[in-house]
């Protein structure tokens, strides 16, 4: 994937400087010559590749930073589930597959976790809980 946005970047930075270029020669306006060398292409090339990376890795970064916080409201390991409160507001299911193993005992009511949401089928789900 990462070679994937290297090479889309540097499609996306040819486009743009041939853009440019064509307005130049065209006389459509007149722009510094720092523009005009190879510095133009370089900073295209790096706005397509950071925009190419965040579209591409958009959703890993959202699962890797995109942690909530709440509170148990009730967790029964030997069902295997139970519920927990947002912080942001609402319930949300926990299933014991998602907590941390060496927490799976230590989860109480009001026990302050950290979190990430997941959108299944079934709706709106806690996964990778760990106690704060």
């Amino acid at each position: 994937m990462f070679f994937r946005a290297l090479v889309t970047s540097g499609f996306l930075a040819l486009f743009f400087w041939g853009i440019l270029h064509y307005l130049k020669t065209n006389n459509f306006f007149d722009y510094a010559s720092f523009l005009t060398t190879n510095y133009l292409v370089l900073f295209f090339w790096l706005i397509g590749f950071l925009s190419t990376v965040a579209f591409i890795y958009g959703r890993r970064l959202r699962k890797i930073f995109g942690t909530e916080t709440g509170k148990i409201k009730w967790f029964d390991p030997s069902k295997g589930y139970g519920f927990l409160i947002r912080d942001k507001g609402g319930d949300l299911f926990v299933h014991l597959r998602s907590v941390n193993p060496n927490d799976r005992r230590k989860l109480k009511e009001n026990t302050r976790v950290r979190f990430v949401v997941e959108n299944t089928d079934k709706g709106l789900h806690a996964e990778k809980i760990k106690i704060i």
